[in-house]
């Protein structure tokens, strides 16, 4: 699999690396709408094969109307 470089500016993220870098070993992004039906979801609480699969294609119209969810507060 090839290497991504992800960047981000969330600070007090427990993912959040040297030089803006995520660490995270996977990365979970929906469309806000289909996050808003799981509100319990942070990363490592569920396990995203099942949850994926719960909910499918996730379309979005934007940008804007994403949810990363791999954030985890340090």
């Amino acid at each position: 699999m090839a290497s991504v470089d992800v960047r981000c500016t969330v600070s007090n993220c427990y993912f959040w690396a040297k030089n803006d870098l995520c660490s995270a070993d996977s990365i979970l992004i929906t469309a806000d709408s289909a996050a808003d039906g799981h509100a319990r979801m942070a990363f490592g609480t569920e396990n995203h094969g099942d949850l994926v699969a719960s909910m499918g294609d996730t379309p979005a119209q934007s940008m804007a109307s994403t949810a990363c969810h791999t954030f985890k507060q340090k």
